[in-house]
């Protein structure tokens, strides 16, 4: 039979075979292009490394794990989905690349391809450049630390936050149960939208519009065209408070008068699509941070009353009220904070950048075009090198060892270096890490001295907070009032 009359006799059977054909081709070419003189985890040649790329999805934190143990003085690469992942381990070298020309590294792709924020927030990375942000979130951290009204309308707003989202769910005297994951969201969000649109957090349906845009990021768009409606009266009054020589308010001020100073030609549209992505980045991570303290907090009770007393000497220290400085002084608390975040670990790799130009290490070493860099977070976060006894929980880790040590900074919560990466480093380190650091201290600091915590409960077998799950932990913590 001629082969023409066979493939017309199964035509289902022919376009298989050459989907077959054609994706081998495509792997052969994707395998040998973004090929790394470097070791490699997880399966080498093409077949066993696509394998791999299948596995990924399920046995990243694994293979970075093994990666790292066998290889952590220089880097290896691992097979993902869209190719090799070069994964840098050596000091020198996470330095190098994290600091490297934005034209060779991008620390924008890689969000760009894993939220696809070109569709569903187009403000992150739009017309008006990041550091346009940085700067904003700069001026912000240093007016908190002015004699004006600013970080005292922030305290004001996280007491109504509690009022409204915790005491109003509250019916009972003793032990109130209170979904964890809801919570920390929702006083997150309050502070955020006190940073970015000011008085307009007081505005039950901009925080559930904050909410929801963050929950629905895929699916963004709809949100977005509704933000740019209250943006306008707010033009209004931020170019009536600059005529005045009056300070922004907030953050919407900034960007607005921003782009009237620089005359951009940027619209309110432009800064209602920063403002909505900001919304995300803002809160995000800093309520999966505040659910892993409020679990830690509600299991582990014995750091309640250790950290709930030195709330209560701050305050008295500062006169009873909420001060910046006290909140920054509270260095149990803080410990905690970076306890939970490194023994809860969110990301097992950090800091990725995606290569737009040939690169290479000064060492020699080559990186193809379309390449992604990155670190073993999770891994050096656990590596006994670094940290003693790194598999024990020890909310005082880091004021134990800020206290003996001649350069305490370092082990702030928001410090970085080449092997604690919770927050990047380099040119592109998180610039809203104060904030975020603030926000998360506020909210403890507050809830323990109002409120006594324990856990509804257990929490389940190999409980894990991940990026596709926070929704549904159904979680739940058991707060009491106390009475002062």
């Amino acid at each position: 039979m001629e082969l023409s009359t066979i493939l017309f006799a199964h035509p289902l059977a022919f376009l298989g075979g050459a989907t077959l054909i054609v994706l081998s081709i495509r792997r052969w070419i994707q395998y040998y292009k973004s090929w790394v003189n470097v070791p490699v985890v997880g399966g080498q040649g093409i077949f066993e490394s696509w394998r791999a790329a299948r596995r990924w999805g399920r046995l990243a934190p694994q293979l970075l794990q093994e990666g790292y143990g066998l290889h952590g003085d220089f880097a290896f690469q691992v097979a993902t989905p869209t190719g090799w992942d070069v994964c840098i381990c050596n000091d020198a070298m996470i330095r190098e690349y994290l600091n490297a020309p934005d034209e060779y590294l991008s620390s924008i792709a890689p969000i760009q391809g894993f939220f696809q924020s070109k569709f569903t927030a187009p403000g992150l990375f739009h017309k008006i450049p990041s550091s346009i942000m940085s700067k904003a979130l700069t001026w912000s951290r240093n007016r908190t630390r002015s004699s004006d009204q600013y970080f005292p309308n922030f305290i004001k707003q996280l007491e109504y936050s509690f009022e409204r989202e915790v005491n109003d769910h509250m019916n009972l005297d003793g032990w109130n149960p209170l979904d964890c994951y809801t919570i920390a969201r929702r006083l997150t969000m309050g502070l955020v939208a006190k940073l970015l649109i000011g008085d307009g957090c007081r505005n039950s349906a901009n925080i559930d519009l904050f909410c929801d845009y963050t929950a629905e990021i895929i699916i963004g768009g709809p949100y977005i065209r509704r933000f740019p409606e209250f943006l306008k009266p707010r033009k209004i009054k931020s170019d009536e408070m600059a005529k005045e020589g009056k300070q922004p308010e907030d953050l919407t001020d900034w960007l607005w008068r921003w782009s009237q100073d620089e005359n951009n030609g940027h619209s309110e549209l432009d800064i209602a699509q920063l403002l909505a992505a900001n919304t995300f980045g803002a809160s995000f991570n800093t309520t999966v941070v505040l659910v892993q303290c409020l679990c830690e907090l509600a299991t582990r009770t014995e750091y309640v009353d250790l950290i709930r007393q030195e709330v209560i000497l701050t305050l008295k220290t500062h006169d009873d009220i909420w001060t910046k400085e006290g909140i920054e002084s509270m260095k149990k608390l803080d410990s905690f904070i970076k306890e939970c975040h490194r023994f809860n670990c969110f990301d097992h790799a950090g800091t990725p950048r995606v290569v737009k130009k040939d690169f290479q290490f000064k060492n020699g070493l080559r990186i193809p075009k379309g390449t992604v860099l990155l670190t073993p977070n999770a891994a050096m976060l656990f590596d006994e090198a670094y940290i003693k006894n790194p598999l024990e929980f020890d909310g005082l880790r880091f004021y134990d060892l800020a206290k003996s040590s001649e350069t305490p900074e370092v082990f702030k919560y928001t410090s970085t270096s080449p092997h604690y990466l919770q927050f990047g480093d380099g040119k592109h380190v998180c610039p809203g890490r104060f904030f975020a650091a603030d926000e998360v201290r506020l909210i403890l600091a507050y809830l323990l001295f109002h409120f006594d915590i324990k856990l509804q409960g257990s929490l389940p077998k190999d409980f894990k907070i991940k990026r596709h799950n926070l929704a549904d932990l159904g979680v739940n913590i058991l707060l009491k009032k106390i009475e002062r």
